[in-house]
């Protein structure tokens, strides 16, 4: 059996939808963990509520309540598409296989702002190869890969005690770490693919690529296997070279200003030629988002970088006040 795990705080705007998709796919377990109970849920699925905790601690809890020997996790705001399972079983019946995980694609009714952030996200301009997580691309063997659609062995997912609770996000990239040091493989499997809608601003949109920069550049010095790798320094990289040829020119440096000035339009065709696809319409703000979204994470990498501790984690000795000991992994 294959148990669907969905955490959250409340009722969500796509819930519903995401939940028939997931009876949809076939004889399924769903476990939805909200907070407090959600009046009128689909009665097909079981519902744990949790009380306040993060997404890491009710996966945690949820993988204890749950039947499955795999265990499937997704987001509130997700929706399998038809064969997400049928294509992602097929490769546990690799005993060295861990987990399987499939891309994140952006809803065609999303409103504006958010396919544009999608587009962004798929473009190679900004998540390199990375952009296989919002788009379908060859398969793989990957060692990171987002909670929003990633499927478990119920064993391993024992054998490294779950998800730890101390980051938000970066739970997973902690979490697949601690699986392939244990040997165990994960998967990349295109025709895995669920819906994700995207953040419906701007200003979520900045804030949601800050908090990935400020963790993954923390990441690069505490969990250095996967994360100290030169794509994540490479926003901070164009940010420092623009503003020091910013400077240069504005000192009246000979040829800064148009070193600056091809930087500046070599930057923008390639961020053009990557998000060609999305059509006329998303593609100026396409470009524009780009760039935000290199400095947003450029300028947070670096915060990271220089941090001694994220606001998050906790102290030895200490519990996160969102992680009650009872929604704890098993010791492994």
């Amino acid at each position: 059996m294959v148990s669907i795990l969905i955490p959250l705080r409340h009722d969500a705007r796509y819930l519903a939808r995401g939940l028939a998709a997931c009876f949809a796919t076939g004889e399924v377990e769903v476990l939805v963990l909200p907070d407090e109970e959600i009046a009128g849920l689909d009665p097909r699925a079981r519902q744990e509520p949790t009380g306040r905790a993060g997404p890491a601690a009710k996966r945690n809890r949820g993988a204890r309540l749950a039947r499955g020997a795999i265990l499937a996790f997704l987001d509130d705001d997700t929706r399998p598409l038809p064969g997400w399972l049928d294509a992602a079983l097929p490769h546990f019946e690799d005993p060295a296989v861990a987990a399987v995980g499939g891309p994140a694609v952006t809803p065609k009714e999303d409103p504006f702002w958010a396919r544009v952030s999608g587009a962004a996200y798929e473009s190679w301009m900004l998540s390199g190869r990375e952009r296989r997580r919002y788009a379908p691309t060859a398969p793989a063997e990957v060692d990171d890969w987002p909670s929003c659609n990633l499927l478990v062995r119920r064993s391993a997912f024992e054998a490294v005690g779950g998800f730890g609770t101390n980051f938000w996000p970066g739970e997973d990239t902690e979490f697949c770490l601690a699986l392939v040091k244990k040997g165990w493989k994960i998967r990349y499997e295109p025709r895995a693919v669920v819906e994700h809608h995207r953040r419906p601003s701007l200003r979520k949109h900045f804030a949601q690529i800050a908090g990935y920069g400020r963790h993954r550049g923390y990441f690069a010095k505490r969990f250095p296997e996967t994360s100290l790798r030169a794509q994540y320094f490479a926003p901070s990289a164009l940010l420092i070279g623009f503003l020091a040829l910013l400077a240069a020119a504005s000192l009246g440096v000979p040829r800064a200003a148009e070193a600056l000035a091809l930087l500046a339009a070599g930057y923008l065709l390639l961020a053009a030629s990557s998000v060609a696809r999305a059509g006329p319409r998303l593609l100026l703000p396409s470009v524009g988002v780009i760039l935000g979204s290199h400095l947003a994470y450029g300028w947070a990498f670096l915060r990271g970088l220089a941090a001694r501790r994220l606001p998050e984690e906790r102290r030895d000795g200490e519990n996160l006040k969102d992680n009650k000991p009872d929604h704890a992994p098993p010791s492994p």
